[in-house]
Order: C-alpha cells, then sequence, then structure tokens
C-alpha cells in the first residue's frame, strides 16, 4: 500500500508552545528559568526557536509545567522532520520541456533576459 507523505507548509517550534504555556499560565521566563533551574538564555532561545529541546530540558519542563517530557521531544523529533521535509521539497527543481515555435522565440530571449526563469537554455534563443 502507497503511504502518502504530507509536507506541511511550516514546521512548528516546540518553544511556540512554551510560550503559548507561559502566557496562559502568566509565567515569565524568568520565573520559569528559576522553577526548571535552566539558564534564563536558554529559556529565551528555545522559546525563540534557536535551540532545540534537549531531553534535560524536557524533562525540567516536565517537572514545572506537569507536560510530559516525551511530549516535548516528540514535538522536537516532528519539528525536525518537519524542517527536513520543507526543505528537502523546497530544493526541488521543477524543469518543463517546451517547443516554442521559430516565430516566438524572440520572445522567450526576451523573457529569459528580463526573468531568468528559463535556467540552461541559451540567451541567444
Amino acid at each position: 500500500m502507497n503511504k502518502k507523505t504530507y509536507i506541511p507548509f511550516a514546521a512548528t517550534h516546540p518553544g511556540e508552545m512554551i510560550k503559548d504555556e507561559l502566557k496562559e499560565r502568566g509565567i515569565t521566563q524568568k520565573q520559569l528559568a528559576e522553577q526548571t533551574g535552566i539558564k534564563p538564555s536558554v529559556i529565551s532561545e528555545t522559546i525563540n526557536g534557536k535551540r532545540s529541546v534537549s531531553l534535560s530540558v524536557a524533562v525540567a519542563l516536565e517537572k514545572a509545567l506537569g507536560i510530559p517530557a516525551d511530549i516535548w521531544m516528540n514535538m522536537q523529533t516532528q519539528y525536525d522532520l518537519d524542517t527536513a521535509k520543507i526543505a528537502e521539497r523546497d530544493s526541488r527543481q521543477e524543469s518543463v520541456n517546451i517547443l516554442i515555435p521559430s516565430r516566438d522565440r524572440n520572445l522567450l530571449a526576451e523573457l529569459v533576459r528580463k526573468f531568468g526563469w528559463a535556467f540552461g537554455m541559451p540567451m541567444s534563443v
């Protein structure tokens, strides 16, 4: 059976959930840092998507917020997978072969010159 793979438009970093949780609970990043023993800079970088949620951070978040560590780890893994899939999708270039009647070749050359969208095609078409 052929399994369809879905690629999201954008990946969601677990830091976004941390940010939402703090907002809903009325907790500051500084307070979370104090509760977890995690450096405030690490909390900030994680919330802003610049740092991954490590196992030690996930365990500390579980103790402070009551959200199981495996959820944090699963979210990080899903983010990493989605990011890789998005990068792969975006790196693919589609090419289209077209047959241009001779009367339209000057038009094609002008489009290539202006917009550069016919990669690999000589400019003197």
